[in-house]
């Protein structure tokens, strides 16, 4: 009994320990990294056994739905997440009631423009079945609309653990849902009311996890004149995003059946798990970062820009990389022989996300030190290469060639941003090389593990 006691390690050392381990993974960067992850596996999860209860045309019907509600939402998106951030005013009641104000009234005016085209829309896509599923889909509009903006003023106040948790408690509720109406269903229409309930899910949530989150209907003319003049080039940059990011499924939908367009949708979400962190890390730490950098030290934002992101950029090179080299076999674990064309698919949409770390960290610093019109030129170049070259490649290789034109649409915005960064003295170029360096290299890794793992799994 004594050496047991003895060996015991004092309670003291054992409370630091645990402090210190809920310290680490309370660090902005592992909460997001964490956060991407756990996210991901669960729609890794929710994929595989989708795929085994319905049949591919199931997920084209559903991508279809979501670039119709996605096309909407950038058409009017006004920055909100960006503005309150970086205001001065982004803790004052009045502000946040106007903010949440106009956007609850956007939010209802986007559901009613979605109910009242929706057939229009079936019409047009040469796909009238879909008209009340896109009706239905409009909901969602309204019930995210009705949120707090403690998922914006979060990040302000650096609660990221917090926000965190919404979100993995958002996916888990979409993924339940999701299979458990498909082993019932059989239909697309488990995935859209899974989402429905997971939107609502994510608006309780986020009254419930934080303090102070009631706003009422206030308006203030003076906020809402600044809002509209950050928003002038966020809704301009939105709306040729969104022509960059929704009008290959639009396109494809006229030029593939809805099983190969399903194909391809799956690929795009198996690529969207890198790009879901890079996101999330450039929105959630290195925005607030460069934010604060600028309104108090702009003098130490170059310095900042690199050292804020470089270790964590390293890694997820080799980890991009990899996923392009890995394609075929990750298709071949996740999926059944009907899905084995996706792999092709994935390897070109993946050169999206590699490129994506760089972008994004080039595009907050910029808006961070009030350089919005940046991201909407940026934006620009993305259409000048997305109009020149998808039609030659599609006329030179079909559709793939589109999707290839597509997969390469952060280069342009790469080599402006390098640009615009020398002009405002932000660039490191061998920093910016070494990094692309390191995604060749996880590249030549994948494909290594492919080789070698592939005949294994079939």
């Amino acid at each position: 009994m004594e050496g047991a006691a003895a060996a015991a390690p004092p309670a003291p050392a054992a409370r630091s320990r645990l402090q210190g381990a809920v310290a680490l993974l309370s660090r902005d960067t592992n909460v997001v990294v964490v956060t991407v992850v756990a996210t991901n596996l669960l729609r890794m999860l929710s994929s595989v056994v989708l795929t085994r209860l319905l049949v591919p045309e199931a997920f084209g019907i559903v991508g279809l739905l979501g670039s119709i509600s996605f096309i909407l939402s950038m058409i009017s998106d006004l920055g909100f997440q960006a503005f309150v951030i970086r205001h001065r005013d982004g803790d004052r009641p009045l502000f946040l009631d106007t903010i949440w104000t106009i956007r609850l009234l956007r939010s209802v005016l986007l559901c009613v423009t979605l109910l009242v085209l929706a057939a229009p829309i079936a019409r047009l896509l040469g796909q009238s079945a879909l008209a009340v599923p896109i009706a239905v889909s409009a909901l969602q509009f309204v019930i995210e609309g009705g949120s707090s903006l403690s998922v914006v003023t979060a990040l302000r106040e650096r609660k990221l653990p917090r926000l965190s948790l919404l979100d993995i408690l958002g996916v888990i509720v979409q993924v339940g849902a999701s299979i458990a109406l498909a082993l019932v269903w059989r239909s697309y229409w488990a995935i859209v009311i899974a989402m429905l309930l997971s939107s609502l899910a994510r608006t309780v949530l986020s009254y419930a996890l934080f303090a102070n989150t009631w706003r009422r209907f206030r308006f203030d003319r003076a906020y809402a004149s600044e809002l509209w003049h950050f928003a002038r080039f966020v809704t301009g940059s939105s709306i040729i995003s969104m022509l960059l990011v929704q009008s290959d499924k639009v396109v494809l939908a006229k030029l593939i059946p809805l099983d190969a367009l399903g194909l391809y949708m799956l690929a795009g979400n198996l690529a969207l798990a890198p790009m879901a962190f890079t996101i999330a890390y450039a929105n959630r730490v290195l925005y607030p970062v460069y934010a604060r950098t600028w309104r108090e030290q702009p003098d130490t934002l170059r310095s900042v820009f690199y050292t804020a992101r470089w270790r964590v950029s390293m890694l997820y090179m080799v980890a991009a990389g990899g996923l392009i080299g890995t394609a075929p076999l990750l298709v071949a674990i996740l999926y059944d022989p009907r899905y084995a064309a996706a792999s092709l698919y994935l390897r070109l949409l993946a050169i999206t996300p590699l490129l994506a770390m760089g972008t994004n960290a080039a595009n907050e610093v910029l808006t961070a030190s009030g350089r919005v019109h940046v991201t909407f030129h940026s934006n620009i170049a993305k259409l000048v290469w997305l109009a020149v070259a998808a039609p030659l490649a599609y006329w030179m290789f079909g559709p793939i060639g589109l999707i290839a034109s597509i997969g390469t649409l952060e280069l342009p915005t790469l080599l402006y941003d390098w640009v615009q960064l020398r002009r405002f003295g932000l660039l490191d170029l061998r920093r910016e090389l070494a990094l692309l360096a390191l995604g060749a290299a996880g590249v030549v890794a994948g494909e290594a593990a492919s080789a070698t793992l592939l005949p294994l799994v079939r």
